[in-house]
């Protein structure tokens, strides 16, 4: 990293409503094979919450560790909000970020950092992984694996997101750069990985699965989605279009076509008709095959799997 082999990461843990998994995820930082650690958890529950009360007796049990740091918001500023709070908390020169339900295995970082020790690239500023997914009964259901490296800004636009926050080994000054995460209702990962990609900074990726998240309801998570990922959603699209000058007519149809696939899936499952059939329309508008294409798939998928939208 840089030609120091020992440079301080800060882990920032935001928590909300989520007590039952906040230690697992706190003891899989300290089960890291990477030393030089700080821990920041940064508690979003309101003062006088009773989630307040059971993270302060967790946060008990590690008041005598000097790399724990305990950073209390005064009431829920949502995620976004509750990481920024620990990125200027943060004394490490890498941060890294980790759900309050998610875990790290331990050699996540230590690998991670490695990448950024060997790299040749002065623009490198990211560096995720894959990461599986748990349904209730313990089973890996899904291991996402996503592969762009570089300047990847095209290409991490035409996918919902390149990897969320809890696959991440960043720079700090780069991240500070960009104005840290934006508070927007939802995608902010895939936001702040699109200001890092836009300001000119690169991401590169290690191959292998450092991370798990349960991929079903524990507690609450620390933004509220709903239909709140319909706002996010439209945010994104306008902060993609605002780098458009930097890409083909062709690569712009391209992105403006998944947006409009992912919304009126969005649209689908709220049952919104009027904005799913206006969705559908401008899909068509852009590219009339691969709506067809589209539509046969999700028709299939649908047969496939019994379920109808």
């Amino acid at each position: 990293m840089e030609g120091e082999k020992s440079s301080l990461i800060s882990v920032i843990i935001p928590t909300y409503k989520r007590t039952k998994t906040l230690k697992s995820a706190i003891e899989s930082i300290m089960k890291q094979t990477y030393e030089n650690l700080e821990i920041i958890v940064v508690d979003d529950n309101g003062a006088d919450s009773k989630y307040r009360k059971s993270v302060e007796a967790i946060m008990e049990q590690y008041q005598k560790n000097s790399k724990i740091n305990y950073v209390k918001n005064e009431k829920n500023m949502g995620g976004a909000a509750a990481r920024n709070i620990g990125i200027q908390a943060a004394k490490g020169e890498y941060l890294a970020f980790l759900d309050d339900d998610d875990t790290y295995y331990p050699e996540k970082i230590e690998k991670q950092a490695e990448i950024f020790r060997n790299s040749q690239d002065a623009e490198l500023a990211l560096v995720y992984c894959y990461v599986e997914q748990f349904d209730e009964s313990g089973k890996v259901n899904y291991v996402l694996k996503k592969q762009l490296r570089g300047n990847c800004l095209y290409e991490a636009m035409c996918i919902d997101c390149l990897a969320p926050t809890s696959l991440w080994l960043v720079k700090k000054s780069a991240v500070v750069d960009v104005g840290m995460f934006s508070v927007v209702p939802s995608k902010q990962d895939a936001t702040l990985i699109l200001k890092l990609l836009a300001k000119g900074y690169t991401v590169d990726y290690v191959p292998e699965v450092l991370c798990s998240y349960a991929n079903f309801a524990i507690g609450e998570k620390i933004t509220n989605y709903g239909s709140r990922n319909i706002q996010g959603e439209l945010l994104y699209r306008e902060a993609c279009r605002s780098t458009f000058d930097r890409l083909t007519q062709k690569q712009q149809n391209d992105v403006e076509f998944e947006f409009l696939v992912r919304l009126y899936r969005i649209y689908s499952s709220n049952k919104m008709k009027k904005d799913k059939d206006m969705v559908r329309s401008q899909m068509s508008q852009i590219s009339l095959p691969k709506t067809i294409n589209f539509f046969v798939r999700t028709w299939l998928h649908q047969i496939k799997h019994g379920k109808s939208r």
